[in-house]
């Protein structure tokens, strides 16, 4: 037996089918317009009791109706949204002086019927021409504004989703280009494993396995779990380890609370590997690179510290890189972002500040 809230539910979804259809919100205008005449204007304001009167006043406001459609499919989307603005001014100026010239005529037959409120409307007097055209300029300014206002949003809207779907085929690019340019670099160093028969090899394979899963099932949406982003460099930075081995001091420190945190996948990866890719090493042989990644006040701080052989300004044109992430920044956080790039004697620090 279905439960109370879901018969609820489907009289809910039910109820406003009326007003689904098209057809519907035309008719429920143009009720509203005609009763506020009817009730307000001329039974409140003029107070007309002549029964005669209302019976013929449908017959009048026809004319509004047919002048606001003709205006609405004809003249608009024809001439005025064309921009042929002086053809639309010209061809509506002469189709309010037919419905206006109709409108006398029609007061003026309803006259001879004996109705005392058409008595009083002398026929085809300029004040009668003006008061006519006045009248059907109403009616006729409410449809335009609506339509206006209705064409403007649905533009708005499209535009909007086309500039959306256009910036996220812009990201996916740009973050489609990282895998390769990634796995390529790994790869160099599961072959310098291998030719050395290391023992390590397996675990290398291992370790890129799980990169792999990460990047093909969990990065596909707008942003993921900071925790996984961050076992994802720590599964690169074992990766490094198991290559450079002793010859690496890297620390990783992480500060602050990371649960519940979200932010663009495979962001930070590539400071990481470009301090691996263009880091100097010291008269020890040692790679040096420290790597700091603090949630405060909710904004993520990143930043990675390493010595470096070339002022690395250059190398962000020097293919992938920092560039792809410079633009996928930009692209993901317009100006709410600051990444600071400063070389000091022959340090390189790159620190990266996003809204999380």
């Amino acid at each position: 037996m279905p439960s109370n809230k879901l018969d609820n539910t489907n009289s809910f979804n039910t109820s406003p089918a009326f007003f689904k259809k098209r057809w519907a919100y035309h008719l429920l205008f143009w009720v509203v317009y005609f009763g506020f005449c009817n009730v307000v204007i001329f039974y409140g304001v003029y107070q007309i009791r002549e029964a005669f009167f209302y019976y013929t006043l449908p017959t009048i406001f026809l004319l509004d109706v047919l002048l606001a459609y003709f205006n609405l499919y004809v003249l608009i989307p024809r001439w005025l949204a064309k921009g042929k603005y002086f053809y639309y001014a010209l061809l509506l100026i002469a189709a309010l002086l037919v419905t206006a010239w109709l409108n006398i005529l029609m007061k003026h037959l309803f006259a001879l019927s004996g109705s005392p409120v058409y008595n009083l409307i002398d026929t085809y007097s300029f004040a009668n021409i003006i008061g006519a055209i006045a009248e059907r300029f109403y009616p006729l300014a409410i449809t335009t504004a609506i339509k206006v206002g209705k064409d403007w949003v649905q533009n708005r809207r499209r535009l909007q989703e086309s500039e959306k779907q256009t910036l996220e085929a812009e990201l996916n690019f740009l973050k489609s280009q990282i895998q390769p340019h990634f796995f390529f670099n790994t790869l160099n160093n599961l072959y310098s494993l291998t030719l050395k028969k290391s023992d390590e090899a397996p675990e290398v394979v291992l370790k890129l396995s799980e990169l792999m899963s990460y990047m093909l099932y969990e990065t596909n949406g707008a942003k993921v779990p900071l925790e996984k982003e961050i076992n994802y460099l720590e599964n690169y930075i074992d990766l490094e380890r198991l290559r450079f081995g002793k010859n690496l001091a890297l620390q990783f420190i992480i500060e602050g609370q990371t649960t519940g945190i979200y932010l663009p996948p495979l962001i930070l990866i590539l400071f990481i590997e470009n301090g691996f890719k263009h880091g100097l090493r010291n008269i020890h042989n040692i790679l040096e690179i420290d790597i700091l990644l603090r949630v405060e006040n909710s904004h993520l701080h990143f930043m990675v510290k390493n010595k470096m052989a070339v002022k690395p300004a250059n190398s962000t044109a020097a293919g992938i890189g920092l560039k792809n992430v410079h633009r996928r920044l930009q692209l993901l956080f317009g100006n709410n972002y600051s990444l600071i790039e400063t070389t000091q004697d022959d340090t390189y620090t790159a620190a990266l500040k996003i809204p999380v």
